[in-house]
């Protein structure tokens, strides 16, 4: 199977565990403790954030695409993707996940799968930061000039132009 097949395939699969999985792992356990459904004030929370989420995904699964590589670590860009998104913050795809699996949480109104998302930040942040370790022997200086400007998870406002 070629190897961009692959990996798409490996991101697909992750998709479907995070945006199936967790709602439904959620509810489960909102059922099995008792919990009641999110109030509909906090459920619609849900929608501008899974829009924010994927709007995010795909434009930085555009700049991978045209950077001839993927969203999945077996097959990344062959260049240092700093544009768009990745200038405010080098974690966009795992920042986008993170609204976009919030949102579909509050959505089908699970405290647990609101939980779950927040929990799943611990992995995420030992994945990154094993990426980067990557990213830094493949692009050297130029990536450690990149990360020493641009914070890992929380967005920096972009400065105005005068």
């Amino acid at each position: 199977m070629d190897r961009r097949i692959a990996a798409w395939s490996g991101t697909a699969i992750l998709f479907a565990a995070l945006y199936g999985g967790v709602p439904l792992a959620g509810l489960a356990i909102d059922r099995a403790v008792g919990l009641s459904l999110l109030p509909l004030a906090v459920r619609l929370v849900g929608p501008p954030l899974l829009f924010a989420g994927v709007v995010g995904l795909i434009w930085c699964f555009a700049l991978f695409a045209r950077a001839r590589g993927t969203p999945n670590p077996v097959m990344p860009p062959e260049q240092l993707v700093t544009a768009g998104p990745y200038a405010w913050t080098r974690n966009p795809i795992a920042g986008s996940h993170f609204l976009a699996v919030l949102g579909v949480a509050l959505i089908v109104g699970s405290s647990a799968a609101v939980a779950i998302t927040f929990l799943l930040a611990i992995p995420a942040d030992l994945v990154i930061r094993r990426e980067e370790h990557g990213l830094e022997s493949r692009f050297g200086e130029r990536y450690r000039k990149y990360s020493a400007s641009v914070p890992r998870w929380i967005p920096r406002i972009p400065k105005r132009q005068s």
